[in-house]
């Protein structure tokens, strides 16, 4: 077999690869970072990201809005133990960052979602403009890393959100 036909067989396979991660077991359930994980994404929201790597996926509405955006960084070594301090190290960076707006804590807590502790931050991020952001964050160790999945919306879309982007969580399998 030459090189460049492998090279072709190579590409098909991750082409077949890409397909397959995107068609899950179980209906509206989507497979992400070479099928490591798999979750039911909000309805509405559209893939943008088209990375080999499996990084990085961002997803936003169709109006640019939305955007929802998950991170693997396989060189930020994670334990599952380790993520409620994960969450308490982040929320002194979300005070930090509102450079003394008050802010709308909805949620900061740790959750066991199918075995796995998944911790998360929710917030209203007051805005100088009015307007202000819903700011959903969760944390979790996949395959001894961590994972990062950051979801927003305009502050007065949190309601259209905020219960899809729970059962996102919630369907989590790892």
């Amino acid at each position: 077999m030459t090189a460049e036909h492998e090279q072709q067989e190579q590409g098909q396979e991750e082409k077949d690869n890409n397909h397959t991660e995107n068609e899950a077991a179980e209906p509206g359930m989507t497979k992400v970072f070479s099928n490591k994980m798999s979750l039911k994404l909000p309805q509405g929201l559209e893939v943008q990201s088209n990375e080999t790597s499996n990084a990085k996926l961002v997803y936003t509405d169709s109006y640019k809005k939305v955007k929802l955006e998950m991170k693997h960084d396989p060189e930020q070594m994670m334990s599952d133990a380790g993520i409620d301090g994960a969450r308490l190290k982040m929320r002194a960076i979300v005070e930090q960052d509102s450079e003394g707006e008050k802010l709308e804590w909805l949620k900061d807590e740790t959750q066991l979602v199918h075995g796995k502790h998944i911790a998360i931050n929710e917030v209203i991020i007051p805005s100088k403009k009015g307007e202000g952001t819903y700011h959903f964050v969760a944390w979790a160790e996949l395959d001894g890393a961590l994972l990062e999945i950051d979801f927003t919306a305009p502050a007065n879309e949190k309601d259209d959100w905020q219960k899809a982007v729970q059962e996102m969580i919630e369907s989590i399998q790892m």
